[in-house]
């Protein structure tokens, strides 16, 4: 047992013993037992910076936040603010990408200079509060010393990419306005690309809103390959949030790199994919005069709106033809499901087996309705097999597309097979419920001076509400098409009446 007692203080006297008492000292924090360990031994911390190579205690204490352990560290060893882990990184680069706001106070007391250390990845302590979006922290970095906030990574990435790449806008509008210079925040990386471009591309709302609205940010910077950052919301899959981003854009006055004028002398600087830059001279070396006060634009200057006019109701015809086509082909497939299912499944059900009746044999499988009520029953399958194939055609046309149709008369088509298939629909659903009706119900009443049963007058007045709102509906659009006919006979009555002016002027 004694010799057990000694070789423990052998081992604690020992150097080995030292380190691993500093390490454990260092994880719990404990001010005490580092202050007996250099009662023992005053070299310890000296020591340790020679032996400590992947972390020094003051790695470990500014990882875990121990901040007396490193107040007490910092008042006997300052310079190991300056030392650096197996992956570069200082313990202000673990007290910053923690958040440690007064481990970040105590550490830059000891030495400001620290921030400036980059890692073995070119990053800097502000670029790992950034990245972990400690705006407080980021703070005190960019107020210690500014000039790291001009730091680029390898690719040339500012501080302001590093935010924007990990959505911190919080970051972003301190660094904004610590450092908001037009430089700064107009920097590029090194594809040419701007942070509100970035911001852009990753579809992120919020940051390139608050970009485009600073007086600051030029919006029609243009990258390496040429394009601005409209274009590229332009070319991306188009959804709520790049219709938004693209918006603030327009209203910020955001252009096209082909609507972007060249400057006079200069010539538009692209660089293509194989990355030789390519330098399209501009012809006129001077700006053209300006025209007369009094001068009347010619026919092509003044078509140009209306082109522009006519050109966007052409695309909000497309639009609405698109959308409109859309919603047929969802509707149709609906409908023919349920044609399908009331074809297989008819209303009051099928026999469950095989019965012999006076009428005839009913076999299993076979139809309720069809035995009990056949004539209705050959209108129901009637009615039910022109809504299944008038729907199924809907989905034939719209799918193949009949390339000779215009597409907006062939639109009118779907619509009017559209109209056949729900007319339909309500008579199957009229025939359906007279089925499944109890047939002990003897109460009639008077609908329109004939005597029916009670339900049949629930179903009769169904039906005339919508044969109704069918019928107004129709007779809405063949106003239309009686106005539109007319307007064109007019056009051509019109354009006859000029020729023979003009022939009888000409004479």
């Amino acid at each position: 047992m004694e010799r057990k007692y000694e070789e423990r203080a052998k081992e604690e006297e020992s150097v080995e013993g030292r380190e691993r008492r500093l390490y454990e000292a260092s994880v719990t924090g404990s001010v005490n037992s580092l202050k007996r360990l250099m009662a023992k031994d005053p070299l310890t911390l000296a020591r340790a910076a020679v032996t400590c190579f992947n972390e020094t205690p003051l790695h470990v204490a500014a990882m875990l936040g121990h901040l007396d352990f490193a107040s007490y560290l910092l008042t006997h060893k300052p310079d190991m603010t300056m030392a650096l882990d197996l992956r570069g990184r200082s313990p202000l680069h673990l007290a910053s990408a923690n958040g440690y706001v007064e481990m970040v106070n105590i550490l830059l007391s000891a030495n400001p200079d620290a921030c400036l250390i980059r890692d073995e990845d070119g990053r800097t302590p502000l670029h790992l509060a950034v990245m972990k979006g400690e705006v407080e922290v980021t703070r005190m970095l960019v107020g210690a010393r500014p000039q790291v906030t001009r730091y680029k990574l390898d690719q040339g990435e500012t501080i302001l990419h590093s935010a924007v790449k990990q959505n911190r806008l919080g970051a972003l509008k301190l660094l904004v306005e610590l450092a908001g210079e037009v430089e700064f925040v107009n920097s590029k990386d090194d594809y040419g690309n701007t942070v509100l471009r970035t911001a852009t591309a990753l579809k992120q709302y919020e940051t390139a809103k608050y970009l485009v609205e600073k007086p600051e940010m030029e919006v029609n910077a243009v990258n390496g390959n040429g394009f601005t950052a409209l274009d590229i919301i332009q070319h991306m899959p188009r959804d709520l949030k790049g219709m938004e981003i693209r918006e603030s854009l327009v209203k910020a006055g955001a252009l096209s790199s082909r609507n972007i004028p060249a400057l006079p002398g200069k010539g538009h600087q692209l660089m293509g994919e194989s990355g030789i830059t390519m330098v399209i001279e501009n012809p006129q070396l001077s700006p053209p005069p300006p025209p007369p006060a009094a001068a009347v634009p010619t026919e092509a200057e003044a078509s140009t709106p209306l082109q522009g006019r006519e050109k966007k109701k052409r695309e909000n015809k497309k639009e609405w033809t698109k959308e409109k086509r859309d919603a047929l082909m969802v509707a149709a497939t609906l409908i023919a499901g349920m044609a399908f299912q009331s074809a297989v499944s008819p209303p009051g059900g099928v026999w469950d087996e095989e019965k012999d009746a006076g009428e005839g044999k009913m076999l299993a499988g076979t139809s309720i309705m069809a035995h009990n009520y056949p004539e209705g029953y050959r209108v129901f399958m009637a009615c039910n097999a022109v809504s299944f194939v008038a729907s199924l055609s809907i989905v034939f046309l719209v799918v193949s597309g009949v390339p000779f149709v215009k597409t907006r008369i062939l639109t009118w088509l779907l619509m009017i097979i559209m109209w056949i298939t729900l007319t339909s629909m309500a008579l199957t659903y009229m025939f359906s419920i007279r089925t499944v009706a109890p047939t002990n119900d003897h109460k009639e009443v008077m609908f329109l001076g004939v005597k029916m049963p009670d339900i049949d007058r629930v179903v009769m007045i169904s039906l005339l509400v919508w044969f109704s709102l069918f019928a107004l509906v129709v007779f809405v659009h063949i106003i239309r098409l009686l106005i539109w006919c007319v307007r064109k006979a007019v056009r051509c009555v019109c354009k006859v009446g000029k020729a023979i002016i003009y022939c009888f002027s000409i004479r």
